[in-house]
């Protein structure tokens, strides 16, 4: 405001500073072993999240320290949700779309397996759903000259049902084989195998997602999308940085493989 940012801003700013650092961090530990020669699908998805939702935080805390008394600048904040944090989330699930193509279809194509086909099919929904998110959004400042931001409910019920859905189908695609390997395997030590680790990360990254985005799409649905721009984005910030974490969790193993084993798993690791 005019007389200074108040507490909730300078929290505000203070929150995105701490994850835009944890996100370069990730970017720079994960971008330091890498060439660009052996960069897979799955690495470039890893990549691509960490830079949106980095890119969400820094546009969100210069937006947070504008946007009082500032049209265009909350309308900047608005436009960053749409772009970068949902551009974030299409990218998070066709990484998770991925995951479940290399537990289920072993030694099959991504184009000549149906249900990877199918999986993609089902993120062309969130084309609609991104254009009610344009069409259907609140901006506006009160007389107060905050910023007020949010998502009408014809847009937010659609991107909240549709989030929940699909990222309870995807979970369930990887609770199914955890479930069903130690029926299917002659092992005794099924447990220690490299899918079984990879599949039980998966699902507790899919298992993050689904409760960080409910949680935050459920606050815009209830506040019927008249919420402070400075609450929102910093709701969203936390909640792309949680999503970072988990993926860099999942796609980084701690323990150093042989050379035998190194090529197969880290193709799989990220």
């Amino acid at each position: 405001g005019p007389d200074g940012p108040d507490a909730l801003e300078i929290m505000s700013e203070m929150i995105s500073l701490i994850c835009m650092t944890i996100m370069a961090s990730a970017l720079g530990v994960k971008s330091k072993r890498e060439r660009l020669v052996n960069l897979t699908y799955g690495r470039i998805l890893v990549f691509a999240v960490y830079i949106l939702s980095w890119a969400f935080a820094v546009t969100s805390m210069v937006s947070v320290s504008t946007n009082n008394f500032n049209y265009t600048s909350c309308t900047l904040a608005m436009m960053s949700c749409d772009v970068f944090y949902a551009g974030s989330k299409i990218v998070i699930y066709a990484w998770l779309i991925e995951r479940v193509h290399l537990v289920t279809a072993v030694r099959t194509t991504r184009m000549k397996s149906c249900q990877y086909r199918f999986h993609i099919l089902l993120l062309v929904p969130y084309v609609g759903i991104f254009v009610l998110m344009l069409t259907f959004r609140n901006i506006y400042l009160l007389d107060t000259g905050e910023c007020i931001i949010g998502l009408k409910w014809i847009a937010s019920m659609p991107l909240m049902c549709y989030d929940f859905f699909l990222n309870l189908y995807l979970t369930y695609l990887f609770v199914r084989p955890l479930m069903n390997v130690g029926r299917t395997t002659g092992r005794t030590n099924w447990k220690e195998t490299r899918l079984y680790k990879l599949t039980k990360r998966t699902l507790i990254a899919s298992l993050v997602c689904l409760l960080v985005s409910l949680a935050n799409v459920l606050s815009v649905v209830i506040t019927r999308g008249h919420l402070r721009g400075l609450i929102c984005l910093t709701c969203c910030t936390l909640d792309v940085t949680i999503n970072v974490v988990t993926i860099h969790w999942v796609t980084t193993s701690k323990t150093k493989m042989s050379a035998r084993h190194t090529g197969t798993l880290n193709s799989d690791e990220i």
